[in-house]
């Protein structure tokens, strides 16, 4: 009779629903706090879905796994080096997968963890619409499980070797420290991610684009809340920084448009509308524009 490849080990399981509980995906659940997602749109078609399956998973498996300094806000690839960057990806992917596959001997639960992980969060890239939640929390909750129980067979297997009545000293020096170092990250997430929840999705993006300036999304987004609270001139600056730093990105002429209109400047605004109509005649969100542009809203009657 052949050994049981995973064999019960009440230890693993206990540890790992522990750090499951202890996750942000688990603790905003039973807590009842808002998951905190992107609130961006991803401008992208099915077939740049399927083909970034390996960044949607990756990506999430490190907002499980490394939340230090980052938020909840979509970054969209460069489609300059779309291929390149996703062949990126599923070479990380892949190798990843090797390895805790060539690890199944020593630790199977290592290779089950993860790939219960990757299986849950395939669908995240393919069935969940890009443009609507790309990047959430709520989809870590499940592939948590998986990441739990690797993460807790990493310190017992760490910790069994280090009390080996034959493990050299240095040896279990380095078992001893690498089961505190996983000790410690796993408090650190529940921290460290605690944080977010206390910041509402303008303190996200503010944080964002502090942290970030490569991210285009964010700024784009938080100009838009600078302009409909009447800051012109701060969004106006955070367009201009983001062109600087991530000129590919479609959606500036959209939203110059939008501030342009909002701070009352229809001769400026025109100008963007026009050239989006000129290279599509049937853009539904330019022909909205220009219906605002020639009928504009009546204002706002003044308080007697």
């Amino acid at each position: 009779m052949k050994p049981n490849p995973f064999p019960p080990d009440k230890r693993l399981f206990s540890l790992a629903a522990l750090i499951w509980l202890l996750s942000p995906a688990t603790q905003a659940l039973f807590l009842g706090v808002p998951l905190p997602g992107s609130p961006l749109v991803a401008p992208s078609s099915f077939g740049e879905r399927i083909f970034s399956l390996a960044y949607v998973v990756l990506e999430h498996m490190g907002w499980w796994l490394w939340p230090f300094g980052r938020d909840w806000v979509l970054r969209p690839l460069d489609p300059r080096g779309l291929f390149a960057i996703n062949l990126l990806f599923w070479l990380i992917l892949v190798l990843m997968l090797r390895h805790a596959w060539r690890l199944r001997k020593y630790n199977p639960w290592v290779v089950a963890g993860l790939g219960w992980a990757v299986a849950w969060l395939l669908p995240v890239g393919v069935l969940i619409e890009m443009g609507g939640q790309p990047f959430s929390q709520k989809y870590l909750l499940v592939p948590g499980l998986g990441l739990a129980l690797m993460m807790a067979s990493l310190i017992i297997q760490c910790a069994r070797f280090a009390s080996r009545p034959r493990c050299p000293r240095a040896w279990k020096h380095l078992y001893l420290f690498m089961t505190a170092a996983l000790t410690v990250w796993v408090v650190c997430l529940a921290i460290e991610d605690g944080i977010r929840w206390s910041r509402d999705t303008e303190a996200r993006l503010r944080h964002t684009v502090v942290t970030d300036d490569g991210n285009a999304p964010a700024a784009a987004e938080l100009a838009r809340i600078e302009s409909a609270a009447g800051q012109y001139a701060q969004a106006e600056a955070l367009l201009l920084n983001a062109e600087r730093a991530v000129p590919w990105y479609r959606e500036y002429p959209y939203l110059k448009a939008e501030i342009l209109i909002e701070a009352g400047s229809p001769s400026s605004a025109r100008h963007y509308v026009d050239q989006l109509l000129k290279a599509n005649p049937d853009d539904l969100r330019a022909l909205e524009l220009q219906t605002l542009l020639d009928y504009p809203a009546p204002p706002a009657p003044s308080a007697p």
